[in-house]
This record gives C-alpha cells, structure tokens and sequence, in this order.
C-alpha cells in the first residue's frame, strides 16, 4: 500500500509539474498555451490603450475648450474665419508680389 501512495504521490508532483510549466508559458512556441508570458503582455496592451484613451481625453477637452470659444466669442469667431476663408479685415491690404 505505501508503495502505491508513493507512486501516486511521484504522479501529483508530476501532474502538477507538468501544469506549472504550461501555465509559465515556456512552451508557447510550441504549445499555444495561455500562460503568465501571454498574461504580461495583456497587461502591456492595456496600459498602452489606457495611455491612448488619457491622450485622446486631452484632445478631446481641448476641442471643447475651442468649441466654446467659437461658439461665445466673437473675436474668435473673425480670427478663425479670416483663417479658414481668407477674408480680410476692413483697415487691411494684400500686396501680392508675382513675377
């Protein structure tokens, strides 16, 4: 009877021999197996898109804050049409210099 709780014993550590080094992820490339490799470089993934989303955050705020002034502020107003349609103001010349 020992002998066999010896060797059922000898199988476990085995078993889970086996299972510790599929769960490590040594053998993905052999294997596809989901380990703690694969389990690291998720969580680089997600904090890049973490990182991306804050940035995206920024920009967005930033639109706002334009949004804002375009939409209450006169001087923005003729700031960004004179920008976007080329209009002029009513004291100012174009000189154009063309060969």
């Amino acid at each position: 009877m020992k002998a066999n709780a010896g060797q059922i014993r000898k199988m476990w550590f085995g078993f889970f021999g086996i299972w510790l080094i599929l769960v490590s992820g040594l053998l993905d490339f052999w294997i596809s197996s989901p380990g703690l490799k694969q389990w690291f470089q998720v969580e680089l993934l997600v904090h890049k898109k973490r990182q991306e989303i804050a940035e995206i955050e920024a920009k967005t705020e930033g639109f706002k804050q334009v949004a804002h002034q375009l939409e209450n502020n006169p001087i923005a107003q003729e700031r960004e049409i004179r920008k976007v349609l080329g209009y002029l103001g009513e004291q100012e010349i174009v000189f154009e210099f063309t060969r």
